[in-house]
């Protein structure tokens, strides 16, 4: 993603850069500007006004990608495979599940994207040891 760096409640946070300034860097590119000169007339970066320009000439518009929430899971197309694996041998863990989904499935997976599929098909994952719920410390 390519944009603004903008600080909300002190954490670094990129914002895409407005549609009108796009629009306002592709005029400016058809009217004659050389890249560098339209990048220091606006602030932007050279490889930005590069990147708007190509985009533009290739598809005619200039839209910001979609930021989060678009990525589609690797397992998707192996949910029953999954659901199989644990109703099989409930004492799974997070490891060995992602072992095997290389090795049967050749899907090379992070644990984290592996247990938040689970919990996407409702597959209450627990711990390990003797298949008890992790608790709090404090009871």
């Amino acid at each position: 993603m390519f944009g603004l760096l903008i600080f909300v409640h002190g954490k670094r946070t990129m914002r895409p850069l407005s549609q009108d300034l796009r629009q306002r860097l592709i005029v400016a590119r058809e009217r004659g500007a050389g890249t560098g000169e339209v990048c220091r007339r606006f602030g932007v970066s050279r490889k930005s006004v590069e990147r708007f320009w190509r985009q533009y000439r290739l598809t005619g518009q200039c839209q910001p990608k979609q930021i989060g929430g678009y990525r589609r899971s690797r397992l998707e197309q192996h949910d029953r495979t999954l659901r199989r694996w644990i109703d099989q041998e409930v004492d799974l863990t997070l490891s060995q599940l992602q072992q095997r989904c290389r090795q049967e499935l050749d899907v090379a997976i992070g644990l984290t994207a592996l247990w938040h599929r689970l919990e996407k098909l409702g597959l209450s994952y627990k711990k390990n040891h003797a298949r008890r719920r992790a608790r709090s410390a404090r009871r």
